[in-house]
């Protein structure tokens, strides 16, 4: 087998031509939507970034076009063009650029997209997962696969299906090669559907890696020399002081812990983990192994000890030639931390036909610690069910979003314990059968579902609370997307985990405001016209209200924002002057001296803890703008767009 010669860039044009034609194919699949000047739009986005990735691969540039166009935009639908086109102008022209593979997050979708891509390349295709794998005898995720293949054959075929964790995993090059004519090459084009998972995080606690230990010493005691120099060196930090970072390369020595914990990055190691069922293990072991070079440290919060360890994959440097289609790639924050990424413009949509409400959260306690109880657990279900009951109409369909702790103690949704239909999920996340009433309910928890097209037919969405990672897991995510190790770029310059940081910031409120976004348009709403305006949908969000209002223009703009429920006590100056913001009963003009009568407290008092950027966005979601004017009592709110806020 002789190594295939660089092919040429494509004829723009004939390509557009063949583009064009498989869009005509798919349209008539989808309701004659994608021809509509909205869709037509993201339709030229696709074009253009796959257009610009088949160049990079020619000249092996490594960078990420992104088309963030809107959530139900159409994006898969044009991307199965776009790689129609690419495969049928290479059986024309054999010196044209050959072999795509389409990336998607879940088992279920690369079923769906095999199945699309097959049809309109028939016998040029195939997919492999776990499930479609040929020695597959019981698949887990889907009762009928479409296909299964040999993974090893799969370069063979033009086009593939895979997931992420197969692109990213350590067999990844079967999804990278192609054979074309006898000849070995890669793959020209990849497109991923969904951001993936590229960093992969190692974090356990002390107690939980003494746990570990004690378990393993039981069936291994001849490791007992290699965890008790990794137990001893963590254990040195239960009796420094709080809220400190100790980071090969700063506090620590690099070179001696590299020595120490060398075993850990061997063969050896690796065996014993995949051999092994203990809990927590394989992350005890994942941290030593990227703590001994340098990616990791030890964290004392309070007065617990905890490791964290972080290791990266990156798409872009698998392979030239790569497209993300991800609607949220525009403010997920990885783009202000990283220079490889290429913004496609794409069409905006409005958001005119969405409704939200924002009701008080439950409380204001942190939900990992709030929700360790039974009696908390329940307290808050009673609060997701009262909220549905007020916003939302029997014979709805809705989508509920909420934690995963309430999944797994089977206290969502609202079923007897033991209940035999916690058995069958699918009856529950997919097929409305969780019923209060008559209203007919899907559930989820945050983490999945994005990208999914269940819940398109749901008249409302539920969002309970957001989705925030942990400040820790942030920094780690930053510097594996940045290549660094933990002496360098933001998480050398830190003294402490709860230091500002740019990077880290942009990427800890990116993941939250990615995931609203992504979540909350799961509905209706992620259908458009001809004009881009969404479709008809409530989304009822029960959050932090400064934080959700502050981004609610970027994130849906047109939508009509109402702020109902008794938001006094506990909430913050800012929360309390939003809440009387969304009053639609005030005049047009509102001035600092009514506010401060409203508040009971001095405009002048409380002016610089109200006047954030936050808040001023949040003002502007609402339809208002601070004005300020020298003088006392002059500064005042007006009015900008008046019919943006309903009667509450």
């Amino acid at each position: 087998m002789t190594t295939e010669v660089l092919p040429t860039a494509p004829n723009r044009e004939a390509l557009r031509a063949l583009y064009d034609e498989a869009v005509k194919e798919i349209n008539v699949y989808r309701d004659n939507k994608l021809t509509t000047e909205f869709y037509a739009k993201t339709g030229d986005a696709v074009f253009e970034a796959g257009y610009l990735a088949l160049c990079d691969h020619l000249s092996d540039t490594r960078r990420l076009h992104t088309v963030s166009a809107p959530v139900g935009g159409g994006k898969t639908s044009f991307s199965y063009a776009f790689i129609a086109a690419v495969t049928r102008y290479a059986e024309a022209n054999p010196d044209a650029p050959h072999g795509c593979v389409f990336v998607v997050g879940q088992i279920t979708k690369a079923d769906e997209a095999y199945r699309e891509l097959n049809a309109l390349l028939p016998g040029k295709v195939a997919v492999w997962t776990t499930d479609h794998d040929v020695n597959c005898r019981k698949p887990t995720k889907i009762a009928n696969p479409a296909a299964q293949f040999a993974r090893a054959k799969l370069r063979h075929y033009p086009v593939i299906v895979v997931t992420h964790q197969s692109y990213l995993g350590n067999k990844g090059h079967n999804d990278r090669a192609v054979v074309r004519n006898g000849n070995f090459g890669q793959r020209v084009l990849t497109i991923v559907d969904e951001r993936p998972q590229e960093v992969k995080t190692f974090d356990i606690l002390l107690s939980e890696a003494q746990t570990a230990r004690e378990a393993l010493m039981e069936t291994r005691p001849e490791l007992k020399g290699r965890l008790d120099d990794l137990l001893r060196l963590i254990e040195a930090y239960s009796y420094e002081p709080s809220n400190r970072l100790f980071r090969p390369g700063i506090e620590l020595d690099r070179k001696a812990l590299s020595e120490k914990l060398s075993w850990f990055n061997t063969a050896e190691a690796e065996r014993v983990v995949r051999a092994s069922k203990i809990i927590g293990l394989d992350r005890l072991f994942g941290f030593a192994k990227q703590f001994a070079i340098g990616c990791g440290c030890i964290i004392k919060e309070g007065p617990l000890v905890r490791c964290l360890g972080y290791w990266s994959k990156l798409t872009v440097n698998l392979s030239a030639g790569t497209v993300l289609l991800d609607a949220t790639a525009d403010v997920d924050g990885v783009s202000l931390v990283v220079p490889w990424v290429v913004h496609t413009e794409v069409p905006k949509a409005r958001y005119d036909n969405l409704e939200i409400i924002h009701v008080p959260q439950h409380t204001r306690m942190r939900l990992n610690r709030y929700l360790k109880t039974a009696a908390n657990q329940r307290a808050y279900v009673s609060h997701m069910v009262k909220t549905i009951k007020e916003h939302m109409a029997p014979g709805e369909l809705c989508l509920v979003v909420c934690k995963k702790a309430l999944f797994d103690a089977e206290r969502v949704p609202l079923w007897p314990e033991g209940d035999y239909r916690f058995k069958e999920p699918h009856r529950y996340t997919e097929e409305y059968g969780w019923d209060i009433e008559g209203r007919k309910l899907c559930a989820t928890y945050w983490g999945p579902g994005v990208g999914s097209n269940v819940w398109r037919k749901a008249n409302v969405v539920f969002l309970f609370d957001e989705f925030h990672i942990p400040r820790r897991t942030a920094a780690a995510i930053t510097q594996g997307l940045r290549g660094q190790r933990a002496d360098q770029g933001d998480l050398a310059s830190m003294s402490t985990l709860n230091s500002k940081a740019k990077g880290i910031d942009a990427i800890s409120d990116g993941h939250r405001i990615s995931y609203t976004k992504q979540m909350a348009l799961r509905g209706r709403g992620r259908s458009y016209d001809e004009n881009g305006v969404c479709g008809k949908q409530r989304l009822v969000v029960s959050c932090e209200l400064k934080g959700f209002t502050a981004n609610a223009e970027m994130l849906f703009p047109g939508a009509k924002i109402r702020i109902v429920g008794d938001y006094a006590e506990g909430a913050t100056l800012a929360t309390k002057v939003i809440k009387l913001l969304s009053d639609p009963l005030l005049l047009p003009v509102l001035t600092t001296r009514q506010i401060a009568k409203l508040l009971g407290k001095p405009w002048r008092s409380v002016s610089t803890k109200v006047l954030t950027p936050d808040f001023e966005r949040a003002a502007r979601a609402l339809g208002w703008r601070y004005v300020s004017v020298k003088g006392r009592g002059g500064s005042r709110f007006e009015r900008t767009t008046p019919d943006q806020v309903q009667a509450a």
